[in-house]
């Protein structure tokens, strides 16, 4: 089976997406399946993942209803508020959708770089959810130490960290690459 593993959907009138503003003109509108459906026909591709592109619950919600009527949909990479201090009864209430396959916490806009050490983690783990790592390469470090203290985490590398590809800046980014691809997940 050959499927999207990453695809956002969005309706502007939710008032959840920030970072969603008219200066981004080519993608600010509504994305909604009757977008996605014919790309993924012309490419034979028989299902998609839909991506969190909001950082609340809520949008996590509205991507599951969609999922849930969607035959299309085959999984939801959703967001739960890991700051919360019932972090772990979200991570538990979102995970009884069998269509929730993983979370991913906006990590690159957190300034606390140590805040991926976070014991939340493990929860994921639990519920056999993937954390999808939206990371920079300054969190490729402790990226590498919750690989390793979570070795049933599995992890998807988001957008490869976004290297440092304009400046060419990227022999450390190689570095924990490499590291990674190493980990036993």
């Amino acid at each position: 089976m050959r499927i999207d593993a990453h695809h956002h959907l969005w309706t502007l009138a939710r008032g959840d997406y920030g970072w969603l503003t008219p200066a981004l003109a080519p993608i600010y509108r509504d994305f909604g399946l009757s977008d996605l459906k014919p790309l993924l026909s012309a490419r034979q591709l028989e299902g998609t993942i839909l991506v969190q592109a909001a950082p609340t619950e809520a949008e996590t919600l509205f991507l599951l209803e969609i999922a849930e009527g969607a035959e299309l949909v085959r999984g939801v990479v959703g967001w739960a508020d890991f700051d919360a201090a019932d972090v772990v009864s979200r991570i538990e209430a979102l995970a009884a959708s069998k269509l929730l396959v993983g979370l991913r916490p906006m990590v690159q806009d957190i300034a606390d770089d140590d805040w991926l050490l976070r014991p939340a983690l493990a929860a994921m783990a639990r519920r056999g959810l993937v954390f999808d790592a939206l990371v920079l390469p300054r969190h490729l470090t402790r990226l590498i130490e919750v690989v390793d203290r979570h070795s049933d985490l599995q992890f998807v590398l988001d957008h490869c960290a976004k290297p440092h590809l304009e400046t060419g800046d990227i022999a450390e980014w190689k570095v924990h690459i490499a590291q990674l691809r190493r980990s036993p997940v």
